[in-house]
């Protein structure tokens, strides 16, 4: 544990160092951000102190439990400041980990009245949280099996990964491609009409697609359709693998068989809605497609923000977004959901057992980009679909039985295990929020998120006797 504990300690004492700066934010007397700083940068030096020593390597299982702590610890860390600022402990638990796994649900209302450093302290967290679940699946995925970084291999060609041959290389590359992405975004949001402090929290929240506003009427506080534009553009691009940018960048190699899916897929689903918005509930056509991509694009790449009210389009739509809500981004984005690439891997699946039933002597070898995909792929992508599909269905009856009515339990539970944020429905839909459910209800929710973010089998691998044995 020695190692682990030393990683810990760093990585709090790094998150501290930006609590200073949004401290200068604050506007109230009671400087939550200064005392959480002390109190995290002590516990962060002590264990550091206390477990150095030594070259820090680790194995296979030392990583799976380093990376379920880190994300615990930083929950922790993030929890402190919402509750020295006076939320209660539920309440703050709840939007630290809505941050931190980049879900975008909050209990918070009156966001136009808050300090600017709880504001930005929300935004960040999401956007640390958005690097953080990139660089989890580079450094943990290819041991879990289940569509992850192995697919990335077969993604990439050779040369690629000659010239990024470690998952340290890997990582800081995708930092940087994260972090040029956060800062043209804030220069974008900035010259369509924001402010600078606007500029950058939305660009925390949008590169990272987290969800989080300064408003509580989202986007759609801003009047300026370029602003809504601007939003719907890097939310998408945050949505793509980061390992895509870096394949692009250093060979020039753009071809990608889940982008593609993925586009045709976003260009069908907003056909579809934009058509039915101008016929059903008769909206202009460039509003119809403004509000038809930004609210596809937000539910897909589980971004959670909004500039409209969809759940109140009607039973069509409602049944439509609820079903988007499972899809999500890309294999190595930032987004939560199942994911695209998992959809086709599944696709493939399906195919080649029904190729079976007809030709029960025949040979099929079923490809992605052009490469043959084993049956451990398949047997990881199925196993990880029904596992997290089995996860929804119990959250959801367990927050039937805390007292929630059906539509918000349902459609809560599958936000959380997507990282969506927003529901259907008035309670918890766009328009609304998790300030009135049970508190043990947000304890609840706040667990799905984090299993959401962390794949499942991170953290269910800890139930095996197996994994704990020398």
């Amino acid at each position: 544990m020695r190692p682990i504990l030393f990683v810990n300690g760093a990585v709090l004492a790094i998150i501290s160092l930006p609590l200073l700066i949004i401290e200068m934010l604050n506007r109230g007397a009671d400087q939550p951000f200064l005392k959480a700083f002390g109190m995290i940068i002590f516990v962060g030096l002590g264990l550091m102190l206390a477990a150095r020593g030594g070259s820090i390597r680790f194995s296979n299982k030392q990583i799976f439990v380093l990376t379920a702590s880190i994300w615990v610890t930083l929950t922790s860390a993030a929890t402190l400041p919402f509750w020295i600022y006076g939320m209660s402990l539920s309440d703050a638990v709840f939007e630290a980990t809505s941050g931190i796994t980049t879900t975008g649900a909050t209990v918070l209302v009156g966001l136009d009245d808050l300090p600017n450093s709880i504001l930005m302290w929300r935004a960040f967290l999401q956007w640390l949280g958005g690097i953080g679940i990139v660089v989890t699946a580079i450094a943990l995925l290819p041991f879990l099996g289940i569509g992850g970084m192995q697919l990335f291999r077969t993604e990439s060609s050779e040369t690629s990964e000659k010239e990024l041959p470690s998952a340290a290389k890997l990582a800081s590359t995708t930092m940087w491609v994260y972090l040029v992405l956060t800062i043209v975004c804030a220069f974008a949001y900035i010259l369509q009409g924001m402010t600078v402090f606007n500029g950058i929290a939305h660009a925390f929240t949008t590169v990272a697609t987290g969800g989080f506003s300064t408003h509580d009427a989202s986007i759609g506080y801003f009047e300026s359709p370029w602003i809504k534009w601007t939003c719907i553009i890097f939310m998408f691009l945050g949505s793509i693998p980061f390992l895509w940018y870096i394949r692009a960048l250093r060979t020039r190699q753009f071809s990608s068989e889940q982008i593609r899916v993925y586009v045709f897929g976003l260009i069908a689903v907003i056909s579809v809605l934009t058509l039915w918005l101008m016929n059903e509930l008769e909206f202009k056509p460039a509003d119809a497609i403004l509000h038809a991509t930004f609210s596809v694009v937000s539910v897909v790449t589980t971004s959670g923000f909004a500039i409209s009210d969809y759940s109140g389009w009607g039973s069509f739509t409602a049944m439509l977004f609820f079903f988007l809500i499972f899809s999500g981004g890309c294999t190595g984005s930032t987004t939560g959901g199942i994911k695209i690439m998992r959809f086709i891997i599944s696709a493939k699946m399906i195919r080649q057992v029904v190729r079976r039933q007809i030709f029960p002597n025949g040979i099929f070898a079923e490809k992605y980009d052009g490469k043959k995909i084993s049956d451990g792929v398949f047997t990881g992508v199925a196993s990880f679909v029904f596992l997290f599909m089995l996860t929804f269905v119990v959250f959801a009856l367990i927050l039937m039985a805390l007292g929630m009515d059906f539509e918000s339990s349902v459609s809560g539970s599958a936000a959380a295990i997507t990282n969506v944020g927003p529901g259907i429905g008035q309670i918890i839909g766009p328009a609304g929020n998790y300030g009135d459910i049970p508190e043990l209800a947000k304890w609840v929710l706040s667990l799905e998120m984090i299993l959401g973010r962390l794949e499942i089998f991170t953290l269910l691998i800890f139930l095996s006797p197996r994994f704990w044995r020398s």
